[in-house]
């Protein structure tokens, strides 16, 4: 809208009017009236819809401006509205373009020749010298656009590439906040049914870690699902694991029936909120590992403070492991590793002399991402 108003303005302005391109005669054949005028409305109004319709505005401005000077009128600033709209074509038209461009160069060719019909002492190579300037205009737009295209495709697959990290991440946070708690739950289940029933007490323990379980694992998700949505009724971030959390684990994985031993070397260090997270998942699903594929087997829980400026984990199952935890790793070592990864660390998983498996984790004190 602005473009058009400034250049109906200027082309009636006196001093700058008779300023623009002239192809035919050296001096006016006609004098400017109504029907110049007219024209030169004619170059400018359909600027209004070069976004819109740019090939219907190359059109109507190029029929006004192949008129104009075959008329033979007075040189006029309207005459810029061709390269405007030439420009505009080569920026916002998306089919035919090729057909647009060859099409206004069949008009430009016929006006060059009507031009020399008409006994306008004008040459061909000037007609063709001419021509660099409105074709580099609609060049330009065309460069404009491979660009602005080009943009617009790598910013898609930039947020094609987030919502899949997004959506890893997610599952990530779901299979380690449910996995665990699930599968402790499943075992303490499992194990009431050798429990007497007349042994009270036992029955009362075994059912008060199921309950104990389910409701940390609802806290979890409940804490997951504030972070996804934060109109949910949740805590605005999860919880960083402390240095009791591990422990914690112990406990929740004893209670399943999983011997379970906790070794921490030196006193616990203060570390990023996204290392103690990395450090206390690679527990829980060395953990968790440990309860489905080697149910009942001695696993001891390494803990080392003393690492210089970082952080040491190691969880190790005693005796041969089931074949599911020796085959290809699934979602839980892939993503744990991804975090730990991101965390600045580096995590590794092997065979122990006696058969058994071992997943530890070295991570520094301050994550690459904090």
């Amino acid at each position: 809208m602005l473009v058009t108003v400034v250049v109906v303005v200027l082309s009636f302005t006196p001093g700058v009017a008779d300023k623009g391109t002239w192809l035919g005669w050296p001096d006016p054949q006609r004098p400017f009236g109504p029907l110049a005028a007219a024209l030169v409305l004619a170059h400018c109004l359909p600027l209004l819809v070069r976004n819109r319709a740019p090939a219907w505005c190359l059109l109507l401005v190029s029929t006004a401006f192949f008129a104009y000077q075959c008329l033979g009128f007075r040189p006029t600033f309207a005459t810029i509205a061709l390269y405007v709209a030439l420009f505009g074509a080569g920026v916002h038209q998306v089919r035919a373009r090729r057909v647009t461009a060859a099409a206004w160069v069949v008009g430009y060719a016929a006006l060059s020749a009507s031009l020399i019909a008409l006994g306008a002492p004008v040459r061909l190579v000037e007609c063709f010298e001419y021509a660099a300037l409105p074709f580099g205009c609609w060049l330009m737009g065309a460069w404009a656009r491979t660009r602005f295209v080009e943009q617009q495709r790598r910013q898609h697959l930039d947020l094609e590439a987030a919502m899949r990290a997004e959506r890893e991440r997610i599952a990530r946070e779901l299979h380690d906040v449910v996995t665990h708690h699930v599968t402790a739950m499943v075992m303490q289940a499992d194990a009431m049914r050798y429990v007497p029933a007349d042994d009270r007490t036992k029955v009362d323990t075994g059912l008060a870690a199921i309950g104990g379980t389910g409701r940390r694992a609802l806290g979890d998700l409940r804490e997951l699902l504030g972070v996804i949505s934060p109109r949910h009724d949740a805590e605005p971030a999860p919880r960083a694991p402390t240095a009791g959390s591990f422990g914690e684990l112990v406990e929740q994985t004893r209670l399943a029936g999983q011997p379970v031993d906790l070794v921490e070397d030196g006193p616990a260090r203060e570390v990023d909120d996204a290392v103690a997270l990395a450090a206390y998942r690679v527990v829980q699903e060395g953990l968790t590992n440990a309860l489905k594929h080697a149910p009942g087997r001695r696993t001891v829980v390494r803990v080392s403070n003393t690492v210089p400026d970082g952080l040491a984990v190691e969880v190790t199952t005693d005796g041969a492991a089931d074949a599911v935890t020796t085959s290809s790793p699934g979602r839980g070592l892939t993503g744990l590793r991804e975090r730990v990864r991101s965390a600045g660390g580096e995590l590794t998983t092997r065979h122990a002399e006696d058969g058994g498996f071992v997943v530890s984790a070295r991570l520094p004190r301050r994550s690459e991402t904090g």
